[in-house]
């Protein structure tokens, strides 16, 4: 809600710093993932039964976390564009909740998928699902930040 004694320069500057760090934290959820799943296929020696559902549960959130940051590019491209930063932090956020939804579809269908096709590694995937809801995490506290800048 914007204030009549809050200049309008400042509730832009907000809104950029507030997408700014939606677009750096969907990329550092990205990354963590990555690193995640470098790191078990490293140690697995590329294990058969492993790579499956590693790459596809961690790469799943890695692909919903790209989408999140380019979610939070565009609502940063529209507030530098002149758009209402109220009005853009508002649609950012309700795009972003489709992201956090969706990863944690993902993860449920993933997991359930993993755990019907190989029942093996049903307690590594459920943990690869559990790293890979994180994300849902960082989106709550993105959409968070951006409520606070409005």
């Amino acid at each position: 809600m914007e204030s009549p004694s809050v200049p309008q320069d400042v509730l832009v500057a907000r809104a950029i710093r507030a997408l700014r760090d939606a677009v750096v934290a969907c990329g550092a959820a990205c990354l963590g993932l990555a690193v995640v799943a470098a790191a078990i296929l490293a140690l697995s020696g590329s294990d058969p039964t492993l790579v499956g559902p590693a790459v596809s549960v961690l790469g799943g959130g890695q692909l919903l976390a790209i989408v999140g940051a380019v979610v939070g590019a565009l609502g940063l491209r529209g507030v530098l564009a002149g758009r209402p930063p109220a009005q853009t932090l508002t649609v950012t956020s309700a795009r972003l909740h489709r992201v956090q939804l969706a990863a944690l579809v993902w993860c449920v269908v993933a997991v359930a998928a993993w755990t019907v096709v190989e029942p093996a590694t049903a307690v590594l995937t459920l943990a690869l699902g559990v790293v890979s809801a994180q994300l849902t995490l960082v989106v709550v506290l993105v959409r968070r930040r951006l409520a606070q800048a409005r």
